[in-house]
């Protein structure tokens, strides 16, 4: 093997173990909100959109690898040098320069924010599959549901393609969710800006997507009290109702 490709080879070690830190440290972030989760100390929206900024880090340290060049490799060579993986010495020799003539690469710790499926995918992609409970906010501007729920920032709403009564105005449209409900006996159509839908789960495999950014403070506070009922009190299960399901 040449000195040019054993070079190359170096580097290459070089920069795959600085990948695999930093992924590491992003992944010790995900733990953290896992166990605080386990803990009670929070709720599940909070782990769950750490999971998602873990997805976002972990896809841009992925495009990092695929665009370098001179001047980016040698700012990751720099950055590996900062967190021990490559000492001055060596840095010297692969680059030809000191390492306070190298800006490092500080994108590498950006808290990268989580890119998430569109929410109208993701329901039509469940629907096709069975009921789904839709987490909506009625608050939110352009929301239509009776007004006995317009003021519960928690409602759950379910959908389906083959529910009895039938929703045959049932519409996965651009701006919003809409179909007809039976409310005790009483029909409402009603209209779900994507705005204001958090969370959409399979009501059969419990499967589903949420948008953290878009739940509301109630939902969280409730999560984080249900969690430290569980964990004050781990053999008796909570009786409290926190999602009130309307059909």
């Amino acid at each position: 093997m040449s000195g040019g490709d054993r070079t190359v080879e170096r580097v290459q070690e070089i920069l795959t173990a600085l990948l695999k830190q930093r992924l590491g440290a992003s992944l010790e972030r995900v733990e953290g909100a896992l166990a605080t989760w386990r803990r009670g100390e929070s709720g599940l929206f909070d782990a769950h959109k750490e999971v998602l900024r873990h997805v976002a880090r972990a896809d841009a340290l992925a495009a990092t690898a695929s665009r370098l060049g001179p001047d980016r490799t040698d700012s990751l060579l720099r950055s590996a040098h900062d967190v021990g993986l490559v000492d001055h010495a060596e840095l010297v020799a692969l680059t030809g320069k000191e390492p306070e003539q190298i800006e490092p690469a500080g994108d590498l710790d950006e808290d990268r924010p989580p890119r998430l499926p569109a929410k109208r995918e993701v329901t039509s992609q469940l629907l096709e599959q069975g009921a789904v409970l839709v987490h909506v906010d009625p608050r939110r501007d352009g929301v239509s549901v009776p007004a006995a729920f317009e003021a519960d920032p928690k409602l759950v709403l379910r959908f389906g393609y083959g529910l009895s009564p039938a929703i045959a105005d049932l519409d996965i449209g651009e701006e919003a969710m809409t179909g007809t409900l039976t409310f005790s006996g009483q029909p409402h159509h009603c209209v779900l800006p994507w705005p204001a839908i958090y969370a959409v789960v399979s009501e059969a495999d419990q499967r589903g997507m949420v948008w953290p950014d878009d739940v509301p403070a109630e939902a969280l506070a409730d999560e984080a009290e249900g969690a430290a009922v569980a964990a004050a009190t781990p053999a008796t299960p909570s009786k409290r109702d926190h999602l009130k399901l309307v059909d």
